[in-house]
């Protein structure tokens, strides 16, 4: 994994709503971000919420969407318009790291959107 810078270059400040995702967040949907120290960011989901959660055009290793619902993973995808990561290695790797903060990551909640629009693919 590479870092990638976000698309939109502006020095947003961080949202001081951005915490790293651990085991007690509450149920909703969120934006996240793995930084280059491999830490998963979260905020609850808004229009063009990923280049805040880092902040001051941070690159990142992987960005996109997911769901919380009664403390386990109900949806993890790759869609961020801000950082537009497409590969399924980057989003299985997000999906073990947060396996191993101790969340359960349901069949079928790993989904890839190709950037061209394709259909998605379930990864796991």
């Amino acid at each position: 994994m590479s870092p990638k810078p976000p698309l939109d270059d502006r020095l947003y400040p961080r949202d001081p709503r951005s915490v790293p995702l651990r085991l007690g967040l509450g149920d909703g949907s969120y934006v996240y971000v793995l930084d280059v120290e491999l830490v998963i960011h979260v905020l609850a989901d808004g229009p063009h919420h990923h280049v805040r959660v880092l902040g001051q055009a941070a690159s990142a290793l992987y960005a996109g969407d997911i769901t919380v619902q009664q403390g386990k993973i109900v949806d993890l995808t790759n869609l961020s318009g801000t950082f537009q990561f497409d590969d399924a290695d980057g989003l299985l790797r997000v999906a073990t790291i947060i396996q191993e903060l101790g969340f359960k990551v349901d069949s079928g909640a790993v989904r890839l959107f190709p950037i061209d629009g394709r259909r998605p693919i379930v990864l796991r």
